[in-house]
């Protein structure tokens, strides 16, 4: 069995295609994947994220503040359960980064109501202290995996190995060479009937790059 953590930028184009991507590889594979997408919030995320070179401190607040709560909503939706959760944080990035709305109570209301989730418990939780202790525990976990940017997973192999690869970009054929690497797969099936759509601007031009844990 494979287990897959993906760290993801929660607005972010790149982490929303490194998503889909090990969605579909879990839809090819034979053998089962466990999966999950942990929201990383460092400085680097939000530095990237500010429209100005030398920002402000209140943009800069402004700005965590914006994944902060966008990273609740994820780990609120997320306690209604694994499946309605990614869901939601799915539809989240869709209405951010290709329908360009901004973040705001009413959007995830409604992205809440479209994934069938219990709006009171959902608002309830998204103040909450679970959902806070949650996140804390997400950077902790991100920490000891060494983990520094968004859109990098940590790969195990339950069946052969306790240490876990690191992979920097997550391309669908950079999972497939993973997949192949751990004797999963041949890197020749999980490509058949799969062309990957292009990828988002920020990841062109990288090639993988695995390190083990």
């Amino acid at each position: 069995m494979l287990e897959v953590y993906l760290f993801v930028n929660p607005l972010g184009a790149r982490c929303m295609r490194s998503e889909q991507n090990i969605m579909k590889l879990a839809d090819h594979l034979t053998s089962k994947v466990s999966f999950q997408f942990v929201p990383l919030l460092n400085q680097q995320i939000v530095e990237q994220a500010l429209p100005t070179v030398h920002p402000s401190l209140a943009q800069r607040n402004d700005c965590f503040q914006t994944y902060y709560q966008a990273i609740l909503a994820y780990k609120a939706a997320l306690f209604q359960g694994k499946r309605k959760g990614r869901q939601f944080l799915l539809n989240l990035q869709t209405a951010v980064i290709n329908d360009h709305q901004a973040l705001s109570t009413d959007l995830t209301r409604s992205l809440a109501q479209t994934c069938r989730l219990d709006l009171d418990m959902f608002e309830e939780d998204c103040q909450s202290n679970l959902a806070k202790q949650a996140f804390q525990t997400d950077q902790k976990l991100a920490a000891e995996m060494k983990i520094q940017q968004p859109s990098s997973a940590v790969i195990f192999n339950c069946d052969v190995s306790e240490y876990g690869l690191l992979l920097n970009d997550v391309t669908y054929e950079a999972l497939c060479d993973v997949c192949e690497h751990q004797g999963v797969a041949t890197k020749e099936a999980l490509m058949q009937d799969s062309t990957p759509a292009p990828l988002a601007a920020e990841g062109m031009g990288h090639r993988p790059h695995l390190h083990v844990l």
